[in-house]
């Protein structure tokens, strides 16, 4: 609402006055009213559950709103540096008046209070989309103070006007290139930043693990990580499970945006190759992938399976691995009988 009386004043104010600058950022603001409604739309469409077609949810919505923002915005800039480069080789008269100055004027506050707004949100919930309006909030500050300077200057100098508004459009075209970065390297699975690994990290310090490999990737406003750690063979199956449960909790306790986590575990003795995958976070359950047991190889066609939670067991099928069957009692994966 803000943006539609500001972009109304500067249309009418700028057609009166006949100044270039005025009905550059009147163009402006009315880039507002769409970037916001698109802002709007891409953060409802986040907001959206995970479903079988999205089952990561529909966070990069939020991205590519700002992407689309972006592009609107250079686009304007493209135009608003047409037309004044078109005035710098014609003559007009502009008609500064004290109506004129305050409407830039108060177009300036007004917008560097929508901005303020905008961008405490968009970083307290990390939405791109919201970070690219208020940036895009942002430029029309500085652009409406341009403007007040250009008319000023238009008295002593005809052209002021129109050399305002060539800068105008190009402070937004290089605004908006490098609000499209940011945006692009989100949508190319971009990482979730040091900081957030560096708090992976110390949460695993905690629990005295040899961590491998780390990978992060944002998604939308939040993010995924890939964790590798390395155990020692000799543990058994329950305390993994109990170890990477407890890993699980405080990271997704702790660390803000975190919401899915892959934890994969390799044995600290190359010898006896061990590997297993622990997939937690909003997958919500625990499934194991995985080669022979924990501490040593296959023990070939025969044996038993056994539940470590429940110790129920039952005959090993050939070529099935035990740690791929689940328990019929607890549905918990199973091992073999050593």
């Amino acid at each position: 609402m803000a943006n539609l009386f500001l972009t109304l004043a500067k249309f009418i104010i700028g057609f009166l006055s006949m100044s270039t600058a005025v009905i550059a950022e009147a163009i402006h603001s009315g880039m507002d009213i769409v970037t916001s409604g698109i802002s709007y739309i891409g953060i409802r469409a986040s907001k959206k559950p995970s479903d079988k077609e999205h089952p990561y949810g529909h966070k990069q919505s939020e991205t590519i709103a700002g992407f689309i923002i972006t592009i609107i915005l250079f686009m304007s800039s493209l135009y608003i540096i047409y037309e004044a480069i078109l005035d710098l080789f014609g003559t007009k008269t502009i008609i500064v008046s004290y109506l004129v100055l305050g409407v830039m004027a108060g177009s300036a506050v007004v917008n560097a209070v929508m901005s303020d707004l905008k961008m405490r949100s968009g970083k307290k919930h990390d939405s791109m989309a919201l970070i690219a309006d208020a940036n895009h909030s942002r430029m029309d500050v500085f652009t409406s103070i341009g403007v007040l300077v250009g008319l000023v200057l238009s008295a002593y100098w005809i052209h002021a006007d129109s050399i305002a508004a060539l800068l105008i459009g190009l402070y937004i075209m290089f605004g908006s290139i490098r609000l499209g970065r940011k945006t692009t390297d989100i949508l190319l699975n971009v990482s979730a930043g040091d900081e957030a690994e560096k708090n992976i990290k110390n949460v695993l310090k905690d629990y005295n693990v040899e961590l491998s490999e780390l990978k992060t990737q944002k998604l939308g406003s939040e993010f995924f990580a890939e964790i590798k750690i390395k155990l020692e063979p000799k543990l058994k199956v329950e305390d993994v499970e109990k170890l990477t449960s407890n890993i699980e909790k405080k990271l997704m306790s702790e660390i803000q945006g975190l919401k899915y986590i892959v934890i994969q575990i390799g044995s600290l003795d190359s010898k006896k190759g061990f590997k297993s995958s622990v997939y937690r976070g909003r997958f919500g359950k625990m499934a194991w992938q995985g080669r022979g047991r924990m501490g040593g190889s296959a023990l070939g066609p025969s044996g038993e399976c056994v539940c470590p939670k429940c110790g129920t067991v039952v005959p090993h099928r050939r070529g099935v691995p035990c740690t791929s069957r689940k328990c019929p009692n607890c549905g918990s994966p199973m091992t073999r009988k050593g």
